[in-house]
């Protein structure tokens, strides 16, 4: 999906001085040299004609395996009034059932389309940032024909993306028992649709014919039925399930009650201590969350089999192996911040063994689904 950088963003400069063309450089944390754009196009009304210059006090450090240094292709939406959501900064918490308040800002969107890495994106409302005085004027007309070249350039990406998933035929789960690796392409196409979804929410959010807009991108005909009749369906089958609010539900099963105690204990230990926080990028904040994930992947492969309903065993090794692939990557985790933090080895060190308990049981509890397949 699209490469979202602005975290490991230290400053930039992005050039629309000649009408048509885009340039500027970008560096990155720990990246020596800055990448380079070269685009077609223009930015919007804002920032056609000038230079912005922009500034990241707080840059972490990233993964930049596979981001070409040369940024060659077509400009998307480049503005500096992007309006973002953002929470308000009253002191009063709200009550309960009562959502938070929220302002608007304006918020720095840099975007565009490489021939090397597709969609790339910035945007923040942390940067600071200026604006030179414009060289040249762009008028509505030509900023409205900018949005249009701009769609059809993020319409050819998620093409992109479709051809991809569309290189081998689709898994068919209701003509028939699969085994794991129909399953796992089956999943895998259902995410990859699912990041493709999200992707067009989160750019298309807040327009007035955002649904007409993804319907289109993701070839989708509404004509064939009514969406009010739709979601009247799914309400009407909601009604039929009599699934009881007032209770937590989880399914029974001893890997699923390990891995939430070993979540828990994750909490606790890291909120007793101050180790938590609201930046997505502390370790300790992904330590939780690719635990928590893990309790979910092990949901999804074994809730049937803990209610004792009958399963495919294709679709519980695939799912596990899904389970699988978070928990090495929890268990990464832990060691990165147990080798950071030598004081914390002590539980850490607990965690880890528990961790290593879960991974070979389902290790074990694949190769008995193996042996039914």
């Amino acid at each position: 999906m699209a490469w979202r950088i602005e975290q490991f963003v230290t400053k930039g400069v992005i050039v629309n001085t000649t009408p048509g063309i885009v340039t500027g450089k970008i560096w990155l944390k720990g990246l020596n040299t800055p990448i380079e754009l070269n685009l077609e196009g223009n930015c919007y009304r804002d920032l056609a004609g000038t230079k912005l210059f922009f500034k990241n006090a707080s840059p972490t450090e990233g993964d930049y395996a596979g981001l070409d240094i040369f940024q060659d292709g077509k400009v998307g939406d480049m503005t500096a009034s992007q309006k973002v959501k953002a929470l308000s900064d009253s002191p009063i918490f709200p009550k309960d059932g009562e959502d938070p308040e929220f302002t608007l800002k304006n918020g720095l969107y840099l975007e565009w389309f490489s021939e090397s890495n597709g969609r790339v994106l910035i945007e923040t409302t942390d940067y600071s940032w200026r604006v030179s005085l414009p060289n040249w004027r762009l008028s509505e007309q030509e900023e409205s024909e900018q949005r249009n070249q701009n769609k059809q350039a993020m319409f050819e990406f998620m093409d992109e993306l479709s051809s991809a998933i569309a290189s081998e035929p689709d898994p068919d789960p209701t003509i028939g028992e699969m085994d794991e690796f129909q399953w796992e392409v089956f999943l895998q196409k259902n995410d990859a649709r699912s990041d493709m979804i999200i992707e067009l929410f989160e750019k298309y959010e807040g327009h007035p014919n955002c649904e007409d807009i993804i319907a289109e991108a993701m070839g989708w005909d509404y004509t064939k039925g009514d969406p009010e009749e739709m979601v009247d369906e799914i309400e009407e089958e909601w009604d039929d399930n009599e699934f009881d609010e007032s209770e937590d539900y989880l399914p029974s099963h001893p890997l699923i009650s390990s891995m939430i105690d070993i979540t828990s204990r994750i909490f606790y230990e890291a909120e007793s201590k101050g180790l938590l926080s609201s930046e997505n990028s502390n370790p300790w904040n992904q330590l939780l969350w690719h635990s928590q994930m893990v309790v979910g992947k092990l949901i999804a492969a074994l809730e049937d089999v803990s209610e004792e309903v009958e399963a495919e065993p294709g679709f519980v090794v695939a799912t596990l192996k899904r389970s699988l692939h978070v928990l090495h990557t929890t268990i990464a985790t832990l060691e990165a911040v147990g080798s950071v933090d030598k004081k914390r080895r002590y539980w850490c060190s607990e965690i880890r063994r528990d961790l290593f308990a879960v991974r070979e049981a389902v290790l074990n509890l694949m190769q008995i689904y193996r042996n039914q397949d």
